[in-house]
């Protein structure tokens, strides 16, 4: 073999190798990692409900609560947060859900708020409420049984 031939091998060689080594910390995240980051920039603060910490109201996604007869479901399942105020939904659960503004019974979100996925064991990034007084009701889009409500006021 000539020694262009084994130059090029070995510059494709090295490449590959470049490849593979630059893609290992892409293959190491989970799906569970990727949807807990969220997909709504949008952000929520409260005062008066359960969790409410420096302007931000936290809503906890239980434990169990994944299973339609657990009776669990978000805590408090009625929280009252200022307008345009935070709220951050933290997922004790072990699988992932969502907080979704709109119908429970029909699943249909309204696009008033959206925590977007929020992985086992992580927190949703602040979602911000609506700025008009009233009642919000949201659902998981995963488990449309889970059902909360948000008071604005």
């Amino acid at each position: 073999m000539d020694s262009a031939k084994y130059s090029e091998r070995l510059i494709v060689a090295a490449i590959s190798i470049v490849f593979v080594l630059l893609a290992i910390p892409f293959i190491g995240i989970s799906n569970t990692e990727t949807f807990a980051q969220g997909t709504n920039a949008t952000n929520a603060t409260g005062a008066g409900a359960a969790g409410s910490q420096g302007g931000q109201t936290t809503i906890v996604m239980p434990a169990g609560s994944v299973g339609m007869t657990s009776g669990g479901g978000y805590e408090p399942d009625t929280a009252t947060v200022s307008p345009g105020s935070t709220v951050v939904w933290d997922n004790q659960d072990n699988a992932l859900h969502t907080a979704t503004s709109g119908n429970p019974d029909t699943a249909a979100p309204d696009g008033k708020f959206d925590s977007g996925y929020v992985g086992a064991n992580q927190q949703s990034k602040p979602v911000t409420m609506p700025t008009g007084p009233g009642e919000y009701t949201y659902f998981c889009t995963l488990h449309p049984f889970l059902v909360g409500t948000v008071t604005v006021q």
